[in-house]
């Protein structure tokens, strides 16, 4: 399965950051199902957007659209769920946990799409010719996914590739959101589970007194920041947070802490609720690692080009770099492209970030960040305003 990704327009990145101004506001689970089903649609076109939660097993699907009714007809419910194992895109993100955003065309033709029930007794009804999908952390057998479906044509390469961009994003916006639930949900059951659970996260009092901090989180904390002194917070994190305040007041989205370390980071996000804040860490390792890649069936040679090329680097950069020639680089290019199944530069780049788990350098990024360099001489605080 192959497509060719298209470059961005200008209008695409204004939206872009427009759709990324919004997205990391403050919601629990049912306001950013219904704010992501909204938005999207001002980024890619879509008639009908649906936000699904899909249980492979007992072929129950639970769902929300935009417009509301747009899937209402007659015993639409059962019989969609009746051909819930027909349909190409859930069967494949159940089997394989395909981060990638995938197409109805990806796996049938149209005439195969329209022989099947599943067009024949659903989507014919409610006018849907083409289907686009992004999936969201799930676990066996429940498939989370946000479709877009409309009429005519089908979704471009360029719309392909937006939504691909805005999916990390979509993913941290999710798990915000599942916090805020959670907490929100039952805040002494979470702080008494979370103790003890794999989840990084501190609970501060609006004042910023640390209520509760989980075993992982202390963890990443003392090995970033050394140990808190009488169970306080290191100063970096209080200036960010007076800085989040800030922002909240202002009606802007919270922007993440990066600590960068080098070959790791560690980013922190603040969660505000009722009379409690949320931190939310997360680590990333922040190298790329040639063993996954060879695991692709790379060779070293070609681990090299493409690590340069997924940092940005051109081809004639590459080979100044290596010191080969450019028509070495390019030839290297070619096997890379056969091997991993891609047809550009940038569908091979975003492969080796995704592949890694890693920030994909043609992310855009919320307004502003915060990062703390570690150097041997104390950490250093400071802000980059994003493009």
């Amino acid at each position: 399965m192959t497509w060719r990704m298209e470059s961005l327009r200008e209008h695409d990145v204004s939206a872009l950051l427009d759709f990324l101004r919004t997205l990391y506001a403050l919601r629990d689970l049912r306001r950013f199902r219904c704010h992501l089903i909204s938005a999207v649609p001002k980024l890619v076109r879509s008639e009908i957007t649906t936000y699904n939660e899909v249980n492979c097993e007992s072929r129950q699907n639970a769902t929300v659209s935009d417009p509301p009714d747009a899937l209402d007809f007659p015993d639409s419910h059962r019989i969609f769920n009746q051909h819930i194992p027909e349909h190409p895109l859930i069967g494949h993100y159940a089997r394989s946990g395909d981060p990638r955003v995938l197409k109805m065309s990806d796996f049938l033709t149209q005439r195969k799409f329209h022989g099947g029930g599943l067009y024949t007794d659903f989507y014919r009804l409610v006018g849907v010719e083409h289907q686009m999908a992004a999936m969201l952390p799930a676990a066996s057998p429940l498939v989370i996914g946000i479709a877009l479906n409309r009429g005519r044509p089908d979704f471009t390469e360029r719309e392909r590739l937006l939504l691909s961009l805005i999916r990390p994003h979509l993913v941290q916006a999710y798990e915000n959101a599942r916090a805020v639930t959670t907490m929100a949900d039952d805040p002494a059951a979470a702080m008494n589970a979370m103790k003890h659970s794999g989840r990084a996260a501190i609970v501060l009092t609006r004042d910023g007194r640390v209520r509760l901090s989980s075993t992982v989180a202390e963890q990443l904390f003392s090995k970033y920041f050394g140990s808190r002194r009488s169970g306080g917070l290191p100063d970096h994190i209080k200036n960010w947070l007076e800085h989040q305040h800030s922002l909240l007041g202002g009606m802007k989205p919270p922007v993440p802490l990066i600590v960068d370390r080098g070959q790791e980071s560690l980013t922190v996000r603040m969660l505000p609720d009722c009379d409690q804040v949320l931190l939310h860490l997360s680590e990333q390792v922040t190298a790329i690692r040639p063993q996954g890649l060879q695991a692709q069936g790379l060779t070293m040679r070609e681990v090299e080009v493409l690590t340069w090329v997924a940092r940005g680097k051109t081809n004639a950069e590459v080979a100044s770099i290596l010191n080969v020639r450019l028509r070495t680089v390019k030839k290297h290019m070619e096997r890379i492209f056969q091997k991993l199944g891609v047809e550009s530069r940038t569908a091979a780049a975003f492969r080796v970030w995704e592949r890694h788990g890693l920030k994909d350098p043609v992310d855009v990024n919320v307004e502003e960040e915060y990062f703390i360099s570690c150097t041997q001489g104390g950490a250093h605080l400071h802000r980059k305003a994003c493009a």
